[in-house]
């Protein structure tokens, strides 16, 4: 399956978000050379019952991320492009399913490898094809 850049379905766009947070996250680890998983990763089972409460959490736990990425001229455009991303993502979304801490369904996990696999081909827009993702 490919990615669906119009599914606007809050699970599909919550799977979206958590792969994209993985991504940025896990460039900086490899830039780093650190060897861990990522906090999407980590965190994904309670993303799955708890998304909105959880994707704060996730997203605050992005700023050491964000900030070892901006300060590196190999990570800085790779940053922005993903930034822009989620914003696109997250304006994609209606008020009140974005704010909704009810459980995902399985749809989240499309959304998610769709996202990941679009960024590992550099087929989405803001993907940079010289920047792979984590594994």
């Amino acid at each position: 399956m490919a990615l669906e850049e119009d599914r606007t379905t809050r699970d599909y766009l919550y799977g979206r978000l958590l792969a994209v947070a993985d991504n940025i996250e896990g460039y900086a680890l490899r830039l780093a050379d650190e060897e861990r998983d990522t906090t999407a990763a980590r965190l994904m089972q309670r993303f799955a019952d708890r998304p909105f409460s959880t994707w704060r959490s996730i997203e605050l736990a992005l700023t050491p991320s964000k900030s070892r990425l901006g300060a590196s001229a190999k990570g800085a455009g790779f940053l922005w492009k993903r930034k822009e991303l989620l914003d696109k993502i997250h304006d994609q979304f209606q008020s009140d399913d974005f704010i909704s801490d009810l459980a995902l369904s399985a749809e989240f996990l499309l959304g998610y490898h769709c996202q990941r696999a679009a960024l590992l081909r550099g087929a989405d827009p803001a993907a940079n094809d010289d920047q792979p993702i984590t594994k």
